[in-house]
């Protein structure tokens, strides 16, 4: 499966839904198939997005094409472009706007935006702004985590969010399933190691070896098998369980099993959280064990949660001596 042949899949599938009354204004890629680089273990997601004229029905839909390949697509208002030249320091969308494969724009309503947006995009100080929108989030999750019942996912997040902060200094913030991979090449870029080895330290990934984590990634098949076929949520469908699962086994026979890590536990822990009370005993023991082993049980949040605020601080100071280099 080439990159051509994803993008053609993609390409069908709008001229499928765009109609003269249908409401559908754009279409673009963005994500691996965009930057070049989709698969990984045989398998990838085409992220689609779709703007509309109206409020769409859904945020998300995931659609089958194999099962190895799916469309991921986000479903977005017309509204969200109303302002381009914001969005250009937009941690996420910003960088998508930058770089992404046009599909469909009769009206050229995304060049209009996306040009907009993309004015400028490297100046420095919309480069910080991007950094210091990231470090904010980070921070915002950060002082969500006293909820025990989602401790971890939240700092999951901010561990990340803390890290594209330094990151994306260097250029566009990481993300998907190769995201440890892409902030150490950031990092190395940023000449500041201690941005990815403070994320590894901050999800107890050093020292870890492939075997544990092939064994965890076979404990979260077992549990992703049992919830996709009762879970509505889009990204628990089993048209990503290929994507997921193929793409870290993969990570982990390379030997880059410490990034595996952080996109194993982001979707495990949502995994748990999706658990009906009579089931979670026959998988909570394996997910008790791994936090156990990576110094991420609930008994340990606070001394986490204080570690993360030590590394924030120091992103921050890495942000400020950046900005002082290059004027911003």
């Amino acid at each position: 499966m080439t990159r051509a042949k994803l993008i053609e899949l993609a390409r069908r599938e709008v001229e499928r839904r765009a109609s003269p009354d249908g409401g559908l204004l754009s279409a673009y890629l963005i994500g691996t198939v965009a930057s070049g680089d989709p698969l990984l273990g045989d398998a990838a997601d085409i992220d689609l997005v779709l703007i509309h004229d109206g409020e769409p029905v859904a945020e998300r839909e995931v659609m089958p094409l194999s099962d190895l390949i799916h469309l991921d697509i986000h479903h977005h208002p017309r509204r969200l472009y109303a302002q381009p030249p914001p969005l250009r320091v937009h941690p996420w969308l910003g960088p998508a706007l930058c770089q992404p494969v046009f599909l469909y724009d009769p009206t050229h309503f995304f060049e209009r935006a996306q040009a907009g947006a993309r004015g400028q995009f490297h100046r420095p100080d919309y480069v910080k702004a991007r950094a210091i929108a990231f470090l904010e989030r980070a921070r915002r999750f950060h002082a969500s985590l006293q909820q025990a019942n989602r401790w971890l996912a939240d700092y999951l997040v901010a561990v990340l969010d803390g890290a594209n902060s330094g990151g994306t200094l260097a250029g566009f913030p990481a993300a998907g399933r190769r995201v440890a991979l892409g902030l150490q090449s950031l990092s190395r870029e940023l000449s500041r190691p201690e941005v990815y080895g403070g994320f590894l330290r901050l999800i107890g990934a050093e020292g870890v070896s492939q075997a544990e984590v092939a064994a965890w990634i076979a404990s979260l098949a077992r549990l992703y098998d049992v919830l996709s076929e009762v879970q509505a949520e889009p990204l628990l469908s089993p048209a990503r369980r290929a994507y997921y699962l193929a793409g870290l086994q993969a990570l982990g026979e390379a030997g880059d099993h410490e990034a595996a890590i952080w996109p194993l536990l982001h979707l495990w822990a949502r995994c748990v959280r999706s658990l009906e009370p009579s089931a979670a005993e026959f998988h909570q023991a394996d997910w008790d064990a791994a936090r156990e082993r990576l110094g991420l049980t609930p008994g340990q949040a606070q001394l986490r949660a204080d570690q993360l605020e030590t590394y924030l601080d120091h992103i921050e100071v890495v942000i400020e001596e950046w900005a002082e280099q290059h004027g911003a």
